[in-house]
């Protein structure tokens, strides 16, 4: 009983440390949330007033951008103002006509009239006249010089005398919209449109806004005088320049709060108080069976004094390593979230190319499994893929920096995301290259229709050309019934790409596109040039008219981008070949100038229509240079006839110095000596390069014999044309055939593999 009674009293004891600690609980919680209610509050009266700011910042914006295209690009306006005095009246009502159809698009706007510098005339959406007789004269005079790029302050506008004026704010702009010479556009929005705009954010009764101009002049009428008002937030615009204020009107919810907070905290202490007294109270009524408990634990000090340091220490250092323990798990546990954050893009892009590219091991259920825990789109019936690639992506690398260029290509992945969710397809992108992105679309109904994919790659395309400041070419790949179609898919679409410099970019290019071409070998181009560069070499006109030919060819055939440019190459090295032949002068001219230009115009070549122009033009340069060299020199005319000669009677077996020198009646150790001199290489060298160009011609064009080319080419003797070819080719004159056939052979069959 006596036992009881005492438990009872210690119960007791501790009362007064429960009431403390539930009330200092109950206090503390109401504070937090009397407090977070007041934060809250606050945060979304900030809110409000950036939210007013954007409103109105984006109307104007709109307004503002509005005005300048119209000025830019409508043709009602930009004849208004280059009419003269007493001009054709159609033009102002088309100027009228347009005015109203920019305020009923934009509402806000209360008027807009144009002011024309030529014969003072002022034309708006209500009247005319001259800009002695208009009402705004003093503001089209202020402005008239100075025109703002802003938003002016408010004030009083005035269409007519007899009307009372409007608190507006005007935007000036200039026409022409870069000189502004010619006249001005003034756009007047209301005020109160203004007003009625933020009204509808918030209840006036609970809180205010008001907005000052730059002029610190008030644009909002309150219904309540600012003496009542709290001010909680004040932003300023970069735009308009205007002021953003806002708070809470006295006697609501924040006081209210606030009127609890400390209701609270006064109840709060005062049952600390009472706790404190009562814990004080029972202590002494109690003080006897707690001097007894304090007895008992002294009475067993010194018995467990040993044994409690062996304890103290050990339960210190359980202590330590349980903290210890803890910071390492916490410090582990930040390091780990950080680098699944870091991983999680790389597992993305990991998992996209293993269904993109061919032979990886991956089954439908393992993508299934890593696309939920990477929460990506799940597998559907069948997928879909199609490759963006920007068109002129060095262009695009030269006019944008680098955060601009990732900017770009957010909005490229972002609009491709929506446009595809409208279409109805789940959707996958990742950039694959640094111009392409490659977009996985997931049909969950049946196979992905065909009709459907196009046009939503045709919205993706026309969007960008409208919207940006550069196109995009889509290869399409066919539908992917299954998984590991999806590969084959993307080769497709990579694929059609590589026929955009052929069919033209800023385009769609899918599978029936590519087929409905006629493909032609690149080896059937490779005599064309052989043919044009001889006749370049000769200065012959025909050259041009070959070189449009296999271009012409070329854009008729399907050819990818890599057999575009072994055309291109072959073309380059042919003519280099010639050209060495012409003397070592000529060689330093292409090796040293015409052939870097052109290598760097061709890197910079988008179309075959680019390359024709570029390729064509600079062998005209090079054309007309060459003929300053052969008429430039004191014997240079002579030497010139020489060469013609030479060229045209290559095949007389007695072409020599001697037969030179009796033609031009000319010491013929003087004409080798001046022969070398002026081309640069010896005379024999010079005919025996013509000879065996026309004999290679010959040698892959013709069956004709060894013996019979070589009676054409000049020589007698086969044994002797043969011994020169091998000296200076490498190989004689049958192996050079065989050789060259099989080659093109092989190019053949090469080819036909490709495809």
């Amino acid at each position: 009983m006596m036992s009881k009674s005492w438990f009872n009293r210690l119960l007791l004891s501790y009362m007064p440390i429960f009431i403390i600690v539930v009330t200092f609980t109950f206090f503390v919680f109401f504070q937090l949330i009397s407090e977070q209610g007041r934060k809250e509050a606050i945060n979304a009266n900030s809110m409000l007033s950036l939210q007013a700011m954007r409103l109105i910042d984006s109307s104007l914006r709109a307004v503002d951008n509005m005005v300048m295209k119209e000025s830019i690009n409508n043709q009602s306006l930009i004849h208004f103002f280059n009419s003269k005095e007493g001009g054709d009246p159609y033009i102002n009502i088309s100027a009228v006509m347009k005015m109203n159809d920019m305020i009923a698009y934009y509402p806000i706007i209360d008027s807009i009239y144009l002011v024309r510098y030529e014969d003072q005339v002022v034309l708006s959406n209500a009247t005319n006249g001259h800009i002695d007789t208009y009402p705004d004269k003093a503001f089209i005079e202020q402005y008239r010089n100075t025109i703002s790029q802003k938003w002016t302050n408010v004030r009083t506008f005035e269409q007519f005398t007899i009307l009372n004026g409007k608190k507006v704010v005007s935007l000036v702009r200039g026409a022409p919209f870069m000189t502004s010479e010619k006249g001005m556009i003034v756009v007047n929005v209301a005020v109160d449109s203004l007003q009625r705009l933020v009204n509808e954010l918030y209840d006036s009764k609970v809180s205010f806004i008001r907005i000052e101009d730059g002029a610190g002049n008030e644009l909002l009428r309150q219904a309540e005088p600012v003496k009542t008002m709290h001010i909680y937030a004040n932003y300023k615009s970069s735009y308009s320049n205007w002021s953003y204020i806002s708070g809470f009107v006295q006697g609501t919810f924040i006081q209210t709060v606030s009127l609890l907070y400390n209701a609270w905290f006064m109840i709060g202490l005062a049952l600390i108080v009472a706790g404190l007294i009562w814990m004080i109270y029972v202590t002494r009524r109690n003080a006897r069976p707690v001097e007894q408990i304090v007895s008992r634990f002294s009475g067993y000090k010194l018995a467990l004094s040993g044994s409690r340091n062996e304890a103290g220490s050990g339960r210190i250092d359980e202590f330590v390593f349980i903290e210890s323990a803890l910071d390492n798990l916490t410090e582990q546990a930040k390091q780990y979230q950080q680098q699944y954050k870091e991983d999680l893009h790389l597992r993305t892009r990991n998992l996209f190319h293993r269904l993109i590219e061919e032979g990886t091991e991956l089954t439908l259920e393992d993508w299934r499994r890593e696309a939920e825990r990477l929460q990506l789109p799940v597998p559907a019936e069948s997928h879909a893929l199609i490759v963006l690639e920007i068109d002129k992506y060095g262009e695009f690398c030269s006019h944008y920096s680098r955060n601009d260029q990732n900017l770009l290509k957010f909005a490229l992945r972002s609009i491709t995301y929506e446009l595809s969710s409208r279409s109805g397809y789940e959707s996958w992108a990742e950039w694959t290259a640094s111009s392409r992105l490659s977009v996985i679309l997931f049909a969950n109904e049946g196979a992905a229709d065909v009709k459907m994919l196009v046009q939503l790659c045709d919205s993706i395309r026309s969007w960008i050309e409208q919207n940006m400041k550069f196109t995009v070419s889509i290869g399409i790949g066919d539908p992917a019934l299954h998984q590991h179609a999806i590969a084959k898919s993307f080769q497709q679409a990579l694929e059609a790409l590589d026929y955009k410099m052929v069919l033209g970019e800023n385009r769609l290019i899918t599978r029936e596109d590519m087929m409905s071409q006629g493909q032609v070998e690149v080896y059937s181009y490779l005599g064309i040039i052989r043919s044009a560069v001889y006749a370049f070499r000769k200065s012959e006109n025909s050259w041009r008219e070959q070189l449009d030919d296999l271009f012409s060819q070329m854009k008729q055939g399907l050819l990818t981008k890599d057999e575009i440019m072994n055309v291109i190459n072959y073309l380059l090295y042919s003519l280099g070949r010639e050209l060495s032949g012409q003397g070592k002068e000529c060689q330093a001219i292409w090796e040293s100038e015409a052939l870097p230009i052109l290598t760097d115009k061709l890197d910079h070549c988008h179309s075959l229509e680019n390359m024709r122009e570029a390729i064509i033009g600079k062998m005209v340069e090079l054309e007309d240079t060459l003929a300053d060299m052969r008429y430039s020199g004191q014997h240079a005319g002579i030497i010139l006839e020489m060469r013609k000669m030479i060229e045209e009677e290559y095949v007389n077996p007695n072409m020599s110095l001697e037969y030179l020198s009796e033609k031009f009646n000319m010491n013929a150790k003087y004409v080798s000596k001046l022969f070398k001199e002026t081309t640069g290489e010896k005379f024999i060298d010079f005919l025996i390069h013509i000879r065996l160009n026309e004999a290679k011609r010959l040698l892959l064009e013709s069956r004709k014999s060894v013996q019979s080319i070589a009676e054409e080419v000049g020589y007698t003797n086969a044994i002797s044309f043969t011994r020169i070819f091998k000296k200076v080719v490498g190989s004689s004159p049958g192996e050079y055939r065989l050789e060259t056939r099989k080659a093109e052979k092989w190019l053949t069959e090469h080819g036909s593999e490709k495809r």
